[in-house]
């Protein structure tokens, strides 16, 4: 009875084995599924790799595709003068650049910024048929010049070529004063000068816009990305007096002319603060503007090194101003070499050696100093090193160790040969005399300002050393007046103004430093004004002058004009012995607005102002000074002055009358006498 059979209807299922070909296809199915999930991995891995790793830089690419960066230059800070004139402006001109992709005539485009220059043609077209983002195709265009080519184009109807409004850099003065302010380049970045040195203040910030290109290459701004504006750049306020530096520059070319000069250099600095107040170079190289002469040309300075010399002989106190020195009759035996002097001198006072540029007499004073002593007081006036002055492109000069002197080299080198500086470096050590032996840190920069000219940044004078006691200083102006009243510079004396100064003649030195040219020299003369409370303190060399060589024949004039003209310019009281005679003249100058200005003026024989005359009337014309013109020159600088000329000769004009700066009727007649170059 327990047993229990099973139905022969009973339908439960039953498990059948598994064929082949059932375990096959799962196999296959499950192989499918894991290489779809190896599959998706690997895009989510690229995806990764694409979006995530290499994400940024990807973007950058595509970036770089479809959008087109433009820099917008800021405007660069203006500089001015030390009276607040403006110098330099930034005008607005347009640039055209071209996206050739989009350029659809190509040989229109490169012919109407070509002109007629078939060179420039070919390159345009070459590069608008293989560059593919940017091309530039003029920069910086004036007004006139942009119309006539967007007439050659056609208004409107460009074409892949965009405008680009910038700004381009100009000197309201042309190259007055090149040498200070330097330049810039098509990008508006300074090439030379201030420009250059205070490029990163005077750049200001960049600007920024960004073209959008579309699936067709069509090159459109859009508003998503707008137009990041330029900061315009700090200004700048210099030490230079534009009028001071238009008056040196002008009577140095005269006085290159006069002379024949293959060049000339000037310096003019305030002695107590170390500010430069003007600095000028002409003649040969001028091709190189880029080359501040006054700081960066070495020559061997000649007699005016001789301060040097006998600062040392007095601070050491090896010699008075009484001593006397015997000049060999006007040569002296050192060695194979004899020494010369200009004349046969037998006894002369220290002062006299100094006052008639006895070589001989400062060749003995230098060996009763000593080699060391001699080099050490060059090095504390500043030679044989950089100034520090805030330009670019100074040099240091040449003096060598006094170790390798023989007793010929100590006694050249007392006379200012055999060693080399630049025009900056002389003239800061006779500041330094100047201004009761302080060296001063010379510079042309006085403050940095806000676009508002208020100042973010003053510099202030620094004192370098105190080279010699007040005392010697005091006895080396009495010297250097003795020079100019009755030595060597008479050539620079002015009546009524006592002048302190020194004249210098030197050989000129081969280029490769190997000996010397032969009957080439360099003249000078180094002096300031007024002497016993120097304001300022100025140096002219003449390069090879022709006409005579020597510094107090050539220089010394030069500087005697450039005085005058100082005076003349600045109403400055310096006169000796006159009472307020400035305010007995008046003059009229235009200022820089146009209008007329009452100035107080030099009243004084030397400089052609008619003394008689306390109240000149008002048609009185002051004669101008065309020392140095070419014929046609003076002439036109009479008529400007409304002035009836007579001309005799041809070439240049070596002697007018009246003298320049004369107060005349303009009913009387000038006579102007010319020679040949």
């Amino acid at each position: 009875m327990g047993y229990r059979s099973k139905s022969f209807y009973d339908n439960s299922p039953r498990r059948r084995p598994q064929s082949r070909w059932t375990k096959t296809t799962k196999r296959r199915g499950a192989l499918v599924f894991l290489m779809g999930v190896f599959f998706w991995l690997l895009i989510f891995a690229r995806l990764f790799y694409f979006q995530g790793l290499k994400g940024d830089e990807y973007k950058k690419i595509i970036l770089k595709q479809h959008q087109l960066h433009i820099k917008l230059d800021a405007d660069r800070g203006l500089i001015y003068d030390r009276n607040g004139k403006l110098l330099t402006v930034n005008l607005p001109v347009e640039s055209f650049f071209a996206i050739p992709e989009s350029v659809k005539n190509v040989n229109l485009v490169a012919r109407s910024f070509a002109g007629s220059s078939k060179s420039t043609f070919e390159r345009l077209r070459h590069h608008l048929k293989t560059e593919n983002n940017f091309v530039w195709l003029k920069r910086r265009v004036e007004k006139k010049e942009s119309q006539r080519i967007k007439s050659k184009l056609g208004e409107g109807k460009l074409g892949g070529v965009w405008v680009l409004n910038e700004t381009k850099r100009y000197y309201l003065n042309g190259d007055l004063a090149e040498d200070v302010l330097g330049f810039t380049d098509i990008d508006n970045k300074g090439l030379a000068g201030v420009e250059l040195q205070y490029d990163q203040e005077l750049s200001g910030e960049d600007g920024k816009a960004i073209f959008q290109r579309d699936g067709h290459r069509n090159s459109y701004h859009i508003t998503e990305y707008p137009i990041q504006k330029p900061e315009r750049g700090k200004s700048i306020g210099l030490t230079i007096d534009i009028e001071l530096q238009s008056v040196i520059e002008e009577e140095l070319k005269k006085g290159v002319l006069l002379t024949r000069a293959d060049g000339g250099r000037a310096v003019f600095i305030d002695p107590e603060s170390g500010e430069i107040l003007a600095m000028a170079h002409c003649g040969k190289g001028d091709e190189l503007p880029i080359k501040n002469r006054t700081i960066s040309d070495n020559f061997e300075p000649g007699s005016t090194f001789k301060i040097v010399t006998a600062a040392s002989a007095l601070e050491e106190k090896i010699l008075t101003p009484k001593d006397s020195i015997y000049a060999e009759k006007g040569k002296y035996r050192i060695g194979k070499r004899i020494i010369h002097d200009i004349k046969e001198y037998e006894w002369l006072t220290f002062k006299e050696s100094v006052i008639y540029s006895s070589n001989i007499a400062l060749a003995k004073i230098a060996n009763m100093v000593g080699r060391e002593k001699i080099y050490q007081y060059a090095l504390d006036f500043g030679m044989g090193a950089k100034t520090g002055i805030d330009l670019p492109g100074e040099s240091k000069g040449f003096i060598s160790s006094p170790d390798g002197w023989s007793d010929l080299e100590l006694s050249t080198i007392a006379f200012g040969q055999g060693i080399s500086l630049t025009p900056l470096q002389l003239v800061c050590a006779y500041a330094a005399v100047a201004n009761e032996g302080v060296l001063m840190r010379p510079f042309v920069v006085k403050a940095i300002m806000d676009e508002n000219g208020d100042t973010l940044k003053a510099f202030h004078p620094i004192q370098v050393r105190q080279v010699i006691s007040s005392e010697t200083a005091s006895t080396l102006v009495d010297f250097l007046k003795g020079v100019v009243s009755y030595g060597t510079g008479q050539k620079a004396k002015t009546e009524g103004l006592a002048i302190g100064g020194k004249t210098g003649t030197a050989q000129k030195a081969k280029l490769n430093g190997r000996g010397y040219e032969d009957n080439k020299y360099i003249a000078s003369f180094v002096g300031f004004f007024p002497a016993d409370d120097p304001k300022m303190v100025g140096l002219i060399t003449l390069d090879n002058p022709k006409t005579e060589h020597l510094g107090g024949q050539t220089a010394a004039p030069v500087f005697k004009n450039t005085t005058l003209r100082i005076l003349a310019l600045t109403g400055e009281p310096f006169l000796e012995g006159r009472e307020n005679n400035l305010s007995k003249l008046t003059v009229y100058e235009t200022s820089s607005k146009g209008s007329s200005k009452e100035i107080s003026t030099l009243a004084q024989k030397e400089s052609g102002f008619d003394q008689k005359s306390k109240s000149p009337a008002s048609d009185n014309i002051m004669v101008p000074n065309v020392l140095g013109m070419t014929a046609r020159e003076a002439i036109n600088a009479f008529f400007a002055k409304k002035l009836r000329v007579k001309l005799k000769g041809s070439g240049v004009v070596t002697k007018q009358i009246p003298e320049p700066y004369t107060l005349l009727d303009k009913k009387q007649l000038c006579l102007v006498e010319c020679s040949p170059r």
